[in-house]
């Protein structure tokens, strides 16, 4: 009896193993693969996977509100014209632009103050929440001291 829950407990162990090892193909990795991939030539699913559905309508993107900056409309950021409290949206020019001393004396500036205003770097552990209704302006700076956002609070 006990022989038998043995022989059982291994055939049950040597099923599990064999099935460990078994992977299921991988697609190609190289360009032509992934452009056939995203242009709809690759019209395999896996079995019982539902296919993607088609898109339905082309999304549009309103205008922006007057005394936004272009781009994406962020709540609290210079996109925001609400924002205006802490001055964000007077920092679109500087987007991109390296966050040197006549650089920073410019938006202080453009500003009209030096207070509320800070220069947040990269991984320097501010905690910092957008409140478009805080008068302070932090602008964001990336791990090459470049201006990549400006936010209030």
């Amino acid at each position: 009896m006990i022989t038998a829950l043995r022989a059982l407990a291994l055939a049950a162990t040597a099923l599990t193993l064999s099935a460990c090892g078994s992977e299921p193909a991988q697609p190609e990795n190289d360009a032509e693969s992934f452009a056939a991939r995203i242009g709809g030539a690759d019209t395999a699913t896996a079995p019982g996977a539902a296919p993607a559905p088609a898109a339905t309508a082309t999304p549009t993107v309103a205008t922006p509100l007057p005394g936004a900056a272009a781009g994406p409309f962020a709540k609290g950021t210079l996109t925001d014209p609400a924002s205006k409290t802490c001055g964000a949206p007077l920092m679109g020019g500087f987007i991109g632009k390296l966050a040197d001393q006549p650089t920073r004396a410019e938006i202080a500036r453009m500003l009209g103050r030096t207070n509320n205003l800070r220069f947040v770097a990269v991984g320097s552990g501010l905690n910092v929440n957008p409140d478009p209704t805080n008068p302070r302006l932090s602008i964001m700076l990336d791990a090459q001291n470049i201006i990549r956002d400006a936010r209030c609070g």
